[in-house]
């Protein structure tokens, strides 16, 4: 059980479950990329209100819960609060060097 204040948040799947092409599938639009590349620049989570892009914040609840159900993120929540991070450590042991080729591919 969560401590007080603290909720467990929503489901997210076992990688082991998560197929590759949910995983591309979700990589493949490019707003949840880009949200995939800001948090794949930072280390740690990132309070939800903080990721800054031009778009409804229930446009970007939708994108973050494709990416949650497509394992590529975490989401806590505190209170009020939800906060997203990254699993890349757990992708790179699911998927080896995805992340990095996706990522880099972007770049160019």
């Amino acid at each position: 059980m969560a401590p007080r204040g603290v909720s467990k948040g929503p489901e997210h799947p076992a990688l082991d479950e998560v197929e590759l092409v949910t995983v591309l599938s979700a990589l493949a639009e490019p707003t949840r990329l880009r949200i995939v590349c800001m948090l794949a620049a930072m280390e740690g989570e990132r309070a939800w209100k903080d990721i800054d892009l031009p778009i409804a914040q229930s446009t970007l609840s939708h994108h973050l819960k494709i990416l949650r159900n497509a394992g590529l993120l975490l989401n806590r929540t505190e209170g009020t609060r939800c906060f997203v991070s990254l699993r890349d450590k757990e992708l790179e042991g699911r998927f080896p060097g995805l992340l990095e080729t996706v990522l880099n591919c972007r770049d160019r």
